[in-house]
């Protein structure tokens, strides 16, 4: 008589001679799948990262090769061990719609950070400002965008928030014009005033002088001439040309004795 131990073994042995195979396929399948995966992502990388793309955009590209790529193996070897894909599919399907509407704010986002990446507004590295924040891109996530501000603060912002604000990129162009306002007194010489910011603007060597610099009386206001200064330069120069133009504009109108104006009342008393 057989024993119970040799039954046991016996059905083992055929359960995996019959199983065996699909396991062994299933297993190889993963295993050379997600070689080809990390071999398509390195070939990838190389065209890339000599194309001009956003960062950000690259690495959205990369992540989404690499999921399909997943998808494809897993569905795959579950056709080896004889699972039916499209009763799974169909399970996963209802669980996505679920999901979804638990995390509709998410999911918004997400395809907010998606519009991001393909309209591109602004792109890594650009100082941007949008809701009255402002600060340099950092990354652009698929939910979130990071920014640093100047003082090295790290501002978090939901893609769905950004993609309808109103956003400042003031990166995006190679030139900027730097506006200043310079107040005299009106016992002032204009034209002599004039003609010293004009020879600071013209002999800074950040200013470009191709539109020219613009130095004219803006306003007669109450109680100063206020002359405006308007000179462009490369982006990447604005903060330093601005500061500079402010400590030498006033530090040569100081030296002409232009008087720096305040705001004042003249008080008439008339005797009857």
């Amino acid at each position: 008589m057989e024993s119970p131990m040799n039954t046991l073994l016996e059905k083992l042995w055929s359960f995996l001679l019959a199983v065996g195979p699909r396991i062994l396929a299933a297993a190889l399948i993963v295993l050379v799948g997600l070689l080809l995966t990390k071999i398509l992502v390195k070939i990838m990388k190389k065209p890339l990262e000599k194309a001009n793309m956003d960062y950000s955009l690259k690495r959205f590209l990369i992540i989404c090769v690499r999921v399909l790529c997943i998808v494809i193996i897993a569905i795959s070897a579950m056709s080896a061990l004889g699972i039916s894909s499209a009763g799974l599919l169909a399970a996963l399907g209802g669980a996505a719609v679920a999901v979804s509407l638990a995390l509709k704010d998410s999911l918004s986002n997400l395809a907010a950070g998606i519009l991001l990446l393909f309209s591109h507004p602004f792109a890594t590295g650009d100082y941007i400002e949008a809701d009255d924040l402002a600060g340099t891109v950092q990354r652009i996530d698929l939910v979130h965008t990071y920014m640093n501000t100047p003082d090295n603060r790290v501002i978090v912002i939901p893609n769905g928030q950004l993609i309808t604000d109103n956003i400042i990129n003031y990166s995006r162009e190679e030139k900027r014009r730097v506006d200043l306002t310079f107040s005299i007194g009106y016992q002032d010489d204009v034209e002599k005033t004039k003609a010293l910011l004009t020879e600071i603007a013209e002999n800074h060597p950040l200013a470009l002088q191709d539109p020219a610099p613009f130095i004219r009386v803006d306003q007669r206001a109450a109680s100063s001439v206020d002359i405006v200064v308007r000179v462009w330069c490369k982006t990447a120069d604005y903060w330093d040309l601005r500061y500079d133009l402010l400590e030498q504009g006033g530090d040569a109108l100081d030296k002409a004795g232009v008087t720096t104006p305040y705001n004042q009342l003249d008080v008439h008393i008339v005797d009857k």
